[in-house]
């Protein structure tokens, strides 16, 4: 074996006890209150510093620096609230649907991850949170409920969102795609831009535009994909 093949070997061995140990700490997680990913890093000391107050401050109020880790991700990874908060672009103020579909997906890339953006609470850097433990929910029941759970708060808005634009412009959806279908798929894309929003600032194909710009035109084509207007009585 030559020194190549040996570190690539020793390579994937690391690769797969780093796998197996995600999937014991996911374990673990589901059977009682364990912090996970950056969470398990996060020092009660250096939080407590912030505030001008000592270790003792955060550990009078949850116990212990254990206990206050897993609050603070499962305040993280459990953000309904924020989806509540989410504001759409209204459909009486654009001449067109296409004008108000670029609205809607510009306005979304903005409300989600930015590349080199600093730290800050709002629902951008808590899906980054949710992202960095996402690992472990392939394993963890608990981390992938609080995700689902999200989600289906998040599509449900999507759906009522979607439909009172369609009744607006005149619209109905396409034989075999329900509101469901639409809304799901806009939720699926949007998500999967903003990785490249993790990445990027520009679209990653084509340098000249911003990343919003990939989520727009993408979305224009789900949505002409999906609708058509409505038939003549």
């Amino acid at each position: 074996m030559t020194k190549a093949e040996a570190r690539q070997r020793y390579i994937e061995m690391g690769e797969l006890m780093v796998l197996e140990q995600i999937a014991r700490d996911a374990e673990a997680l589901d059977q009682g209150a364990l912090p996970v990913g950056p969470f398990a890093r996060l020092d009660s000391a250096a939080v407590a510093a912030r505030a001008g107050k000592t270790r003792g401050a955060i550990n009078n109020l949850f116990g212990s620096q254990a206990a206050f880790q897993t609050d603070t991700m499962a305040l993280a990874l459990e953000a309904p609230d924020w989806i509540e908060r989410i504001d759409y672009p209204d459909p009486t103020a654009y001449a067109s649907e296409d004008a108000w579909v670029m609205a809607f997906f510009a306005g979304q890339s903005a409300r989600g991850p930015e590349h080199g953006a600093a730290p800050a609470i709002s629902y951008a850097s808590l899906w980054t949170l949710w992202l960095s433990a996402l690992p472990y929910g392939l394993w963890s029941e608990r981390i992938s409920r609080t995700g689902l759970e999200e989600w289906r708060l998040w599509e449900r808005r999507l759906e009522g969102v979607l439909g009172n634009a369609m009744a607006h412009f005149g619209l109905c959806l396409r034989d075999g795609i329900t509101l469901t279908d639409l809304a799901s798929a806009v939720a699926s894309l949007i998500e999967g831009v903003w990785l490249n929003q993790c990445l990027s600032t520009r679209h990653p194909a084509k340098d000249a535009e911003p990343v919003a710009a990939m989520l727009q035109r993408a979305g224009l084509m789900l949505w002409r994909g999906a609708i058509q207007s409505q038939p003549a009585n």
